[in-house]
């Protein structure tokens, strides 16, 4: 995906105004991102991880896609026999996953304030869009991933690094990310109640590796 390395601006310091500025560029950006996203190939692993939330050999898992953007990996999820809940901030994304899969389930939403009821999914997918979140905020949502889930299974992708990255789509589009190191995103989950079960990277020919996690969530004490 085309990114510039040097965007107009500096991220926000106040975590709604970040996520608002991240709202209006992927409204602007929905139709181009969609044609020109990478394909990451995560067939195998959706077909995996549906596998793995399965609550039984005769059902498949009820999972919600967290940031699903144009609608691809949800998609993937439901080849693979799971019941998927699409979910996205920006409308202009949700559409693209509509003209995608007309069948699906999709709803707006933050994942930093989830709309579902406590214990409504049996896993959550949650493909490179955490990373859009501030630091701060990042906590929040794992909480609100664990929240939605009771005996569940999360699945994370996050770009590998430390700290704040800028980017712009198209050269004018501001974009802003939170990069996590295996130790930082590790603790963050221990804190918010999940055991990790998998890790791996994937390294990228011409970008930083994406950190790739598994975590099952604890129960409460």
């Amino acid at each position: 995906m085309t990114d510039a390395s040097s965007p107009p601006g500096r991220p926000p310091g106040d975590p709604d105004a970040w996520v608002r500025t991240h709202r209006a560029t992927y409204e602007r950006m929905a139709v181009d991102y969609a044609r020109r996203i990478d394909d990451y190939a995560a067939a195998d692993e959706a077909e995996r991880f549906a596998g793995l939330a399965a609550p039984s050999a005769f059902a498949g898992p009820r999972v919600l896609d967290a940031g699903c953007g144009p609608g691809r990996d949800a998609a993937l999820l439901r080849l693979a026999g799971a019941e998927v809940v699409g979910m996205d901030l920006a409308r202009a994304m949700l559409r693209q996953a509509r003209s995608l899969d007309d069948s699906g389930h999709i709803c707006q939403g933050d994942i930093r304030c989830l709309p579902f009821r406590t214990a409504a999914f049996d896993a959550v997918w949650c493909f490179a869009a955490l990373g859009h979140l501030p630091p701060m905020a990042i906590p929040i949502a794992l909480a609100e991933f664990r929240r939605v889930l009771n005996d569940g299974w999360l699945y994370i992708v996050v770009r590998q690094g430390s700290g704040v990255r800028t980017a712009s789509w198209q050269g004018s589009l501001p974009r802003y990310f939170t990069d996590l190191t295996p130790q930082t995103l590790t603790t963050a989950l221990h804190t918010a109640n999940f055991t990790i079960h998998h890790q791996t990277t994937w390294p990228a020919p011409t970008q930083t590796p994406w950190l790739h996690t598994i975590a099952h969530a604890r129960q409460e004490p």
